[in-house]
């Protein structure tokens, strides 16, 4: 299925090659034609070579609305993922802050669950800047944020005194990964 932009695009280039070729073909007629015959064909061929100057213009023009198609089709298939994943960043921070709040854990956990917190609602609702780089950039925050968010509730729930040590460990490096990831995005 081809877009509005791919199928004009297309209809230039068509329009381009078939000026080339009558400018070609009149350019091989051109020798063997009169003096009054050889003016008048030298004038149809440049008009011909304007009228390809403007159609290449048109091509160029949708060569990059294409582009930029390609580019907003691929930042709205980024903008739902990245809000998908941005679920459980938010939802573990909101879990544990309950958790805070009616006294289960003490309030050291607030120095993972609020950048967890954060984070996730930076992703779920900050700006998606216009780049490929910022885009892959909120991709892989959102990545990496999730992957907080699984070590973080598997800390909550507890994985056994010895696991537990690491567990916090890699959901803290795992949150600061995603912080630093929103950090580099806005840069």
């Amino acid at each position: 299925m081809t877009t509005p932009a791919e199928d004009q695009r297309d209809h230039a280039m068509a329009r381009a090659s078939a000026l080339r070729r009558e400018l070609r073909a009149g350019l091989t007629l051109l020798p063997d034609q009169a003096e009054d015959e050889r003016t008048q064909m030298l004038d149809s061929l440049v008009e011909r070579a304007e009228a390809l100057l403007r159609t290449e213009q048109e091509v160029d023009a949708a060569v990059e609305q294409v582009r930029l198609a390609r580019l907003e089709a691929k930042r709205g298939r980024a903008q739902r993922t990245t809000l998908y994943l941005a679920v459980a960043p938010v939802a573990v921070g909101m879990v544990s802050g309950a958790m805070m709040l009616f006294g289960a854990l003490n309030a050291v956990w607030l120095l993972l669950a609020l950048p967890l917190l954060g984070a996730g609602l930076r992703i779920a609702f900050g700006p998606l800047g216009p780049t490929p780089l910022m885009v892959s950039r909120r991709q892989r925050a959102a990545y990496a944020g999730a992957l907080a968010a699984v070590f973080t509730a598997v800390a909550l729930i507890g994985a056994g005194p010895s696991a537990e040590t690491v567990v916090v460990v890699l959901a803290a490096l795992a949150t600061a990964a995603t912080v630093a990831f929103l950090v580099q995005e806005t840069r």
